[in-house]
């Protein structure tokens, strides 16, 4: 995981713990990170299930970079 990704993660938290709306871009950084760590190419998209495991992998490698 890069620094900016890490920065990403560690200013906007409550993306990744909490759940709510995602205001325009917010969706498309995190499917973007997700991409990156994973060397996966997910489609953006607004199912529940599929953005919350994507969050979930984001915040697992986050955690494991610190």
């Amino acid at each position: 995981m890069i620094q900016e990704h890490i920065d990403y993660v560690k200013d906007n938290m409550l993306l990744f713990t909490t759940s709510r709306k995602f205001n325009p871009g917010e969706l498309e950084q995190i499917f973007k990170i997700y991409n990156a760590v994973t060397g996966e190419n997910k489609r953006l998209t607004s199912c529940a299930r599929c953005v919350t495991s994507v969050k979930l992998m984001v915040l697992h490698h986050y955690n494991k970079s610190l």
